[in-house]
């Protein structure tokens, strides 16, 4: 099986050339090939000014070679856990410090108990981050009153998705007219990263929990953001 580049965070130093100790470690595999890896490198290259704690590393996991087509999520699950025993093999794991993120969309299940089967079998090692019905309502809601103007109006349509042209889905064809370009190819990252705050609040006016997506507009990728702009110290010490 072809390995998983990594993308690493570039800086784990503070202004003044401190060294700083990594306190959480991110791993993130997708459900697509590249406008999910294209929005985390984003964060990734501009992590200080969105505010993503210099405590926190950022991998992400990019498929390549013979795996560059899997998206189906029990492909991701197994990706990750192979990951997971190399660094084990490595000697390069940490339990307290390492968290592995699985992102993949809502839509990739057409029934609702294969859906919740998948929830209850995968959440315990791995975190699991769903889009519903895709990754595209995360980048929608970047968008100034975005769930009123976008998505409320919308929602059956949204939710059931269908395929309208060669090149888009429904709500991917709303999202293209939003950034001006295909999302598939181009998310214009710097175009949407000063409203990253505005989506996380926008968020919450739809689905958070995974176990309510599938007929339901919804998203935790902002729950995850939030997580990663917090400093981890905080966390080991609620946890204490």
């Amino acid at each position: 099986m072809s390995p998983l580049r990594e993308y690493r965070s570039v800086s784990k130093r503070y202004e003044e050339d401190v060294e700083v100790e990594v306190l959480k470690r991110y791993y993130l595999i997708f459900e697509g090939r590249n406008t999910e890896r294209k929005y985390f490198q984003g964060i990734q290259g501009d992590r200080k000014n969105l505010g993503i704690s210099s405590l926190i590393e950022l991998v992400v996991l990019n498929k390549e070679g013979k795996i560059s087509s899997y998206s189906a999520p029990s492909k991701l699950i197994e990706l990750i856990n192979n990951k997971k025993k190399e660094l084990i093999g490595n000697d390069d794991y940490d339990e307290e410090v390492d968290k592995f993120i699985v992102m993949f969309d809502r839509d990739s299940f057409h029934l609702h108990d294969d859906y919740l089967e998948f929830l209850q079998k995968n959440n315990v090692k791995n975190t699991l981050i769903v889009t519903s019905p895709c990754f595209e309502i995360w980048l929608i809601l970047h968008f100034e009153n975005a769930y009123e103007r976008f998505l409320k109006p919308k929602e059956k349509a949204i939710i059931e998705n269908k395929k309208i042209s060669n090149t888009h889905s429904y709500i991917s064809r709303i999202v293209s007219e939003l950034l001006h370009a295909n999302p598939k190819k181009n998310i214009n990252f710097d175009k949407i990263k000063e409203n990253i705050d505005l989506a996380i609040n926008a968020e919450k006016l739809i689905e958070q929990k995974n176990i309510n997506m599938f007929s339901k507009l919804g998203s935790n990728v902002g729950v995850l953001i939030k997580e990663m702009k917090s400093d981890p110290r905080d966390r080991i010490l609620n946890n204490k």
